[in-house]
């Protein structure tokens, strides 16, 4: 529309790439055959009769307009500056996630550490992180994020090779690994997963006692099994690998949605990718099960362990229904007690996965 292109946000409530653009007006937009370049603006229709609304419920008709877009005040334009080739889809991913990445880089920790189930599902990890690897080993971290995992087991005496796509994530990490006097076991290395082996001999590094990535990167990642073969030929036998996956089956998700009658979120995660506006994450995501990473992993790894996070307690997206503290404590406690048995290790927000190299 005149060198601009115009997008509006669905009605689904707070949309994170919105926020991103808020901050950071450099946008990207890709078809089939082509990416633009511009610069995105936030505007807002003046109302029911603005020029810009008609010609969208034109363009897609006023049934569509209604059910997703209807109470929709706020649109993105975004003034064209630049085109180009389009890369291909795989590409394309890794391109969002170094720009969402980025632009939450600075804030991400408080992202973490003011949300009490984001804090639960680290504290969770890192417990597990801690009893699978000791003083003196070598571990690599996909998506290290700004390090929560990574400080802590430098703390415990493992040297952590922390990997991610994000250059601003990884800056944030080494900036507090240095206030915490943590340089020597934190080396951060900025790579795309399907890089890492590569990468990693370059740096002379052809054999680690293990590996690790929760709560983003095995999602989001479209190469999983090139992953899982590059980790199976650099990781040591009887090495483990320690997966945090974002669950298809969220036992709170499913009897909440269900008892506040919004079907479509009951089965959000049955269809990959789940889209923006279907998850609580800031780019398409891939829910998954422990049957189907087992046989991505099929040959390099064999799973040893799976616990549940998250199952009686609500995601992180959900904070506002935690109840209050007796209550709270209490689901705490059973989470805990039952996060390790079947099948209620299937049935969390995420499952942890401890995985033995073969």
């Amino acid at each position: 529309m005149n060198g601009k292109i115009i997008v509006f946000p669905q009605n689904t409530g707070r949309q994170d790439w919105v926020a991103n653009l808020e901050k950071n007006p450099k946008a990207e937009a890709f078809s089939t055959n082509l990416a633009v370049q511009g610069t995105a603006k936030i505007r807002e229709i003046s109302g029911l009769k603005d020029p810009l609304l008609s010609a969208f419920t034109r363009k897609y008709g006023e049934r569509d307009v209604r059910r997703l877009y209807w109470g929709q005040h706020r649109y993105v334009e975004i003034e064209i500056t630049s085109s180009s080739a389009s890369l291909d889809y795989s590409q394309l991913v890794y391109e969002e996630l170094e720009a969402a990445f980025d632009g939450v880089a600075e804030s991400y920790d408080h992202h973490i550490m003011d949300n009490e189930m984001n804090l639960w599902l680290r504290n969770r990890s890192v417990s597990l992180l801690k009893r699978c690897f000791g003083p003196g080993d070598v571990v690599l971290e996909i998506g290290c994020g700004t390090g929560t995992e990574t400080l802590a087991l430098a703390r415990h005496g493992v040297t952590v090779v922390a990997s991610d796509i994000s250059s601003k994530m990884l800056q944030v990490l080494s900036r507090k690994a240095s206030e915490s006097n943590q340089e020597e076991r934190v080396k951060t290395l900025k790579a795309r997963p399907y890089e890492l082996k590569e990468m990693l001999k370059r740096q002379g590094v052809t054999e680690i006692d293990g590996a690790y990535s929760t709560y983003g990167a095995i999602n989001t990642d479209p190469f999983l099994p090139k992953l899982f073969e590059d980790l199976g030929s650099i990781i040591k036998p009887k090495g483990i690998l320690i997966l945090g996956v974002w669950n298809k089956y969220c036992l709170f998700e499913i009897l909440g949605y269900a008892l506040r009658l919004r079907p479509s979120m009951v089965v959000a995660r049955q269809r990959n990718p789940v889209p923006v506006g279907k998850s609580r994450f800031c780019i398409a995501s891939n829910a998954y099960t422990l049957g189907t990473v087992a046989k991505l992993m099929d040959g390099y790894f064999k799973v040893k362990e799976v616990r549940g996070v998250e199952i009686f307690l609500p995601p992180s997206n959900l904070v506002r229904y935690l109840p209050p503290r007796p209550l709270k404590e209490a689901l705490k406690r059973l989470d805990m007690s039952l996060e390790a048995h079947y099948p209620w290790n299937r049935l969390g927000d995420h499952f942890l996965a401890v995985c033995e190299r073969v």
